[in-house]
């Protein structure tokens, strides 16, 4: 049963995180810079309420679409803070 129960919270935070990244490009790509900081937020808070969180060197799911996603959120976030970053000097 505890195993389900982490891999349920495996697909669901990884699906928000991947979806959040996405809104959040998305929202860069087409100009809107008050989704794009709604967006921001919401990342940080996912990021940072996912207990076992592979993105930040915790373990990884069994399944490898789910390890292949998490290793994808793992470069966005990072792709995201550069952007960041970017921003600020721009």
């Amino acid at each position: 049963m505890k195993t389900k129960s982490i891999l349920s919270n495996h697909v669901v935070m990884l699906m928000a995180l991947f979806l959040a990244f996405m809104g959040y490009f998305l929202s860069i790509y087409r100009g809107n810079m008050n989704s794009a900081s709604n967006y921001s937020g919401l990342i940080i808070a996912a990021s940072c309420l996912y207990s076992v969180n592979p993105i930040f060197g915790g373990e990884l799911p069994e399944n490898k679409v789910l390890r292949l996603l998490a290793r994808l959120n793992g470069l966005l976030l990072v792709v995201w803070f550069v952007i960041i970053i970017a921003q600020l000097f721009l």
